[in-house]
C-alpha cells in the first residue's frame, strides 16, 4: 500500500520527467552550438566532391591554357568593374545607418563597408563581416542594439534585391535549367516561381509605405524604414549583384556564345547559395553552381574564369582591406605602437 502511495505521488508530480527535460535541454545547449560548423563543413565537403566528379575529366594543363586564354584587357575591365561594385556597395551601410536614424561621415562609411564586404565574401557574414562592422561602429559610439538592427538591414537589403531581381528575369527571361535539376523542382514553368519571388520582394515595400508603427516579434522590435529608404535598397542590391556578375561575365572569351542575361541567373543563384550555406567565401559552392547553370561544354573555360574571378574580387580587396584594418587600428592604438616600436629599436 506504502509503495502504491510512493508511486502514485512521483507520477502525479513527475520530477523524473522534469530531471530528463532540465538534462536534455543541457545537452542540446552544449551540442547545438556544435551543429552548425558540421552542417558547413559537410557542405563543403560535399561540394568538393562534386566539384571534383565535374573537372577530374580534365588535366592541368588544360585548365592553364584556359588561364592563359584570358587576355589582361580583360583582367583590366573585371578590376575597374569590382572597384565600381564595391563603391556601390558602400550603399548596404549608408542606407542600414539611415534605417536607425544614425549618421556618420561618408569616408568612415566607405571604410567600414569595404572592409566589412571583403571579410564577408571571404569568410561568410556571421564569421567576419559581422565582426569587422562591431569593432568598427562599436568605436565610433553604436551600441550594441543599434549594430544589431543595422547588420538585420544589411542582410534585408540584399535578399529584396535578390528576390526582386531574380524574380524580373525568371518573369521576362526564364533561364534554362537542366534536366536533372528541373525534374526535382516542384514548379516546372519557372515564369510561375519568379512571380512569387518578385511579390515577396514587392511584400516588402508595401510594408515599408503602409506600416509605420513598430512591430514586435518574439519580444523585439522592428521598425520598417521609410519609403525612400527601402526602394533605394532595392535598387542598391539590384545593381551591386548586376555590377558583380559583370565583374566575371567580361572574363569569359567571346566564343563562348554564352550571352549576359543567360549568364546572370546562374550568377545569382551561386551567390544565393553562397549566402545559405554560409560556406566562407562560398569555397566550391560557388565554382559548382555556377559551372552547373553555365551551359556550355567547355567547362575548363568556366572553371579558369571563376578563378581569375576570385583573385579579383575576392582576394585582391581581402589584402587591401587586412591593410586598411591594419592601419585603423595603429592609428587607434598609436601609443601602445610608439611603446613596442621604442622597445625594438632600444635592443
Amino acid at each position: 500500500m506504502l509503495s502504491n502511495l510512493v508511486i502514485a505521488r512521483f507520477l502525479v508530480k513527475p520530477q523524473w520527467m522534469v530531471f530528463v527535460g532540465a538534462s536534455l535541454v543541457e545537452i542540446m545547449k552544449k551540442y547545438l552550438r556544435y551543429l552548425g560548423p558540421v552542417l558547413v563543413t559537410a557542405i563543403f565537403t560535399l561540394a568538393v566532391c562534386l566539384l571534383y566528379q565535374k573537372l577530374k575529366v580534365y588535366s592541368m594543363v588544360q585548365i592553364r591554357e584556359s588561364l592563359e586564354r584570358i587576355s589582361l584587357g580583360r583582367i583590366g575591365l573585371s578590376l575597374l568593374l569590382m572597384g565600381i561594385n564595391y563603391m556601390i556597395l558602400v550603399g548596404y551601410d549608408w542606407l542600414a545607418i539611415k534605417a536607425i536614424h544614425k549618421t556618420l561621415p561618408v569616408g568612415r562609411v566607405a571604410l567600414v563597408s569595404f572592409v566589412g564586404q571583403a571579410v564577408s565574401y571571404n569568410f561568410g557574414a556571421l564569421l567576419g563581416g559581422t565582426t569587422v562592422r562591431w569593432r568598427f561602429y562599436s568605436n565610433w559610439g553604436f551600441t550594441l542594439a543599434e549594430i544589431v538592427r543595422l547588420v538585420l538591414m544589411l542582410a534585408v537589403t540584399f535578399w529584396v534585391g535578390a528576390l526582386g531581381l531574380c524574380g524580373v528575369i525568371f518573369l521576362f527571361k526564364p533561364p534554362v535549367m537542366p534536366e536533372a535539376l528541373l525534374a526535382k523542382m516542384p514548379i516546372a514553368d519557372m515564369r510561375i516561381l519568379g512571380l512569387a519571388l518578385f511579390l515577396v520582394a514587392c511584400s516588402y515595400l508595401v510594408l515599408c509605405c503602409t506600416v509605420r508603427k513598430p512591430l514586435r516579434i518574439r519580444g523585439r522590435e522592428f521598425v520598417f524604414p521609410p519609403p525612400r529608404i527601402a526602394f533605394a535598397q532595392a535598387a542598391v542590391a539590384g545593381i551591386d549583384i548586376v555590377a558583380a556578375a559583370a565583374c566575371m561575365y567580361v572574363l569569359l572569351p567571346d566564343d563562348m556564345g554564352v550571352g549576359f542575361l543567360e549568364f546572370l541567373p546562374g550568377y545569382l543563384m551561386a551567390q544565393v547559395a553562397v549566402v545559405l550555406t554560409h560556406v566562407p567565401g562560398g569555397v566550391g559552392v560557388f565554382e559548382l553552381v555556377i559551372l552547373h547553370l553555365t551551359h556550355t561544354a567547355r567547362t575548363e573555360v568556366v572553371f579558369a574564369v571563376v578563378l581569375i574571378f576570385r583573385l579579383v574580387y575576392y582576394i585582391l580587396p581581402l589584402l587591401t582591406a587586412a591593410f586598411l584594418l591594419l592601419a585603423y587600428e595603429a592609428r587607434q592604438n598609436r601609443g601602445w605602437v610608439r611603446e613596442l616600436l621604442g622597445k625594438i629599436l632600444r635592443r
